[in-house]
């Protein structure tokens, strides 16, 4: 009998455990989501009230502008239907997404890693940018990551810690990584510096995410929020998402979607570009 009430007690403490377990993670979960940088917050609500309209089969565009004047143009892609590539400036003065969708055909463009002039004038890529198989830049050492395309065309994200991608067909070493692979959140701090952007996430193995912030913009902490998933306070819900070269270099062309583009207000040295894989098997 003893023994009976001992164990009665005992699976009562652990039913108790239990319960004071889960309270603890809503209330970690809550106070997390709670921290939810305003702007943010505004941005979410706006997305949440707006649905994802298909632009053509595996391509998707979800725009928004927040009362805060943040205009926020997200795209989903599907691996399936659609390849990346990187696309380098072929004059000195450097390059457009819209000239370099007519250029390469590309259904869609934006800017990509970071670059410096050049005493003569000529852009040239910072940190490593692989592309065609061939390093045409060093890579620093620390912090940020690659977003690297393999000879399929599929795009992801590795950190700088792990070194260079040396299979891959084509790379854009940038900074900073916002969301590690696994969904690891890796902001620490927010600058509150507005800017605009342009981030790249993996949403799961067969999509990927284009999110363009412009307008009034985000920090990166702000748009790296929005990538979170809801349980926190987001709305993208990316296992890993990655931030290119943003403010002055923000642009975005979509071929017959002239709407939707965002306006450089300087050319870059490199282009992340979008491929239809039927186009490109012919």
């Amino acid at each position: 009998m003893e023994r009976s009430r001992c164990v009665a007690r005992s699976a009562r403490r652990a039913l108790a455990l239990l319960a004071l377990h889960a309270l603890t993670g809503q209330a970690a979960h809550a106070q997390d989501a709670s921290q939810v940088p305003p702007r943010a917050a505004e941005a979410v609500n706006a997305l949440q009230s707006e649905s994802w309209r298909a632009i053509e089969a595996g391509l998707d565009v979800l725009e928004v502008s927040s009362a805060l004047g943040t205009r926020l143009t997200a795209l989903r892609l599907k691996d399936e239907a659609f390849r990346f590539a990187v696309l380098q400036a072929d004059k000195a003065g450097g390059i457009t997404a819209r000239s370099g969708v007519e250029q390469s055909e590309a259904v869609l463009a934006v800017n990509g890693g970071f670059f410096a002039a050049r005493s003569d004038g000529k852009l040239v890529p910072v940190g490593m940018l692989i592309d065609d198989g061939q390093a045409r830049s060093q890579a620093w050492k620390d912090s940020g990551g690659y977003l690297t395309i393999d000879d399929k065309g599929r795009a992801d994200i590795l950190l700088t810690a792990a070194g260079p991608p040396d299979d891959a067909r084509e790379a854009i070493q940038s900074r900073p990584v916002l969301i590690e692979p696994g969904g690891k959140w890796a902001m620490r701090t927010n600058t509150l510096d507005q800017e605009r952007r342009t981030l790249f996430c993996r949403l799961d193995d067969g999509t990927s995410l284009l999110l363009v912030v412009s307008g009034q913009g985000l920090s990166l902490y702000e748009a790296g929020w929005i990538l979170r998933g809801p349980r926190w306070g987001g709305f993208f819900d990316c296992d890993a998402a990655i931030a290119l070269d943003g403010g002055s270099s923000t642009q975005l062309t979509i071929d017959g979607e002239w709407d939707l583009r965002v306006d450089p207000l300087l050319p870059v040295q490199n282009l992340l570009t979008v491929q239809r894989r039927e186009a490109q098997s012919q």
